[in-house]
């Protein structure tokens, strides 16, 4: 598609915020605006807009942060995560690119002293929780523009979509914090609701034909059957499959872009992997019922959101995942929509012989040709 300028009709979040501490209440203004903000209670964790230009008096302490995440509830009263440092690290599209760099829980739980012995345990058990995600690798996010959607979805969608918050035009299936935004919503604060994104992004400069182009590689995590690579594998029974990743390859060149995309994700059988000891833990296909109708799913789902699917099944095809690359096989060659291609990728290029990838290639050209 050929490049346009960027639309001066496009919803911006406030980039920057002031974080006022009193006795009772955080109160976060946009130094833009002195108007423009919303309190949170220190017992209860209760959301306010701010009413015009409130006054409470002198806070004990103001710091800046970058951005809201979201809000989680314990036992005793709210959690609020905040941005409290940023990087630049490129752009999409034209607008500026941040990473997180680190966060941090505000704890609105005065009312914690009214808690027993044992919901004071788990309160300290739920609070070791939150560190964790506090330090959550890979977030990405933009204050002018979405970054979960890819661009050839972009072009399909209506001219005034930019015009709307920043989280109205997310894809939710890969907004990170997706659950911690409900409150913020609720309340309307849509200058304030940061969607972030897990996954990567890159950019690069090159020249092609002695012209400068400029490459962006941006990956985005699905949300919705997350775990780490061992304890979470195949899909649910709704067909979506484990570490599922979308990457997007942006080309800019001469006043146009490109976007490729590719998909990755667990083979979308129902399927385990007991975690033990030994270096490779054996796999356990689960027979059930409804294996051909999550297979089905899950394809359905690709096929509606990007049309025609080649699938590559990289397994091994030897033990364990020989089984799995079999049964994989079986149910997908049901689905007269899907074109499925088996490449023991092991075998093939094991040993670093990667220029072996060519025959892999020579499978799928006329598909990257028909893709465009």
């Amino acid at each position: 598609m050929e490049i346009e300028p960027n639309s001066i009709d496009h919803f911006k979040l406030y980039s920057q915020l002031e974080l006022q501490e009193f006795a009772d209440k955080f109160v976060f203004r946009s130094p833009e605006s002195s108007t423009e903000g919303f309190s949170v209670s220190r017992y209860d964790g209760n959301i306010e807009k701010l009413n015009g230009d409130m006054s409470f008096g002198k806070p004990s302490k103001v710091s800046t942060i970058y951005g809201v995440a979201g809000t989680i509830r314990l036992l005793a009263g709210s959690h609020i995560l905040l941005i409290t440092s940023r990087k630049e690290v490129g752009n999409y599209l034209g607008f500026p690119i941040f990473r997180v760099m680190s966060m941090k829980f505000l704890s609105c739980n005065e009312a914690s002293r009214h808690l027993t012995r044992q919901e004071k345990r788990d309160e300290t058990y739920f609070m070791n929780l939150l560190t964790i995600v506090e330090s959550t690798p890979g977030l990405y996010y933009s204050y002018e523009t979405d970054i979960t959607v890819n661009l050839q979805r972009r072009c399909n969608l209506t001219k005034g979509w930019m015009s709307k918050p920043v989280w109205k035009q997310a894809d939710p299936r890969f907004v990170w914090n997706k659950n911690l935004l409900e409150e913020l919503i609720e309340n309307k604060l849509d200058g304030f609701i940061v969607p972030l994104l897990q996954g990567s992004f890159q950019t690069g400069h090159l020249k092609l034909k002695d012209s400068p182009a400029t490459i962006a590689l941006i990956s985005r995590r699905c949300t919705r059957r997350l775990g780490t690579r061992m304890w979470r594998r195949g899909a649910n029974l709704e067909g979506d499959a484990a570490n599922f990743i979308e990457t997007e390859q942006l080309l800019e060149f001469e006043g146009f872009r490109s976007s490729f995309l590719q998909i990755r994700g667990s083979i979308p059988l129902l399927w385990e992997q007991i975690v033990d000891l030994s270096y490779k833990p054996r796999l356990n296909i689960i027979d059930h019922e409804e294996t051909p109708k999550v297979v089905e799913r899950h394809f359905h789902d690709l096929l509606q959101r990007y049309g025609h699917v080649v699938a590559v099944d990289l397994t091994n095809k030897q033990g364990d995942e020989g089984l799995l690359s079999a049964a994989y096989a079986a149910e997908i060659q049901k689905l007269s929509s899907v074109r499925y291609v088996s490449f023991d990728f092991h075998h093939c290029c094991g040993g670093s012989n990667f220029d072996n990838i060519q025959l892999l290639y020579d499978q799928i050209a006329e598909d990257f040709e028909k893709n465009g």
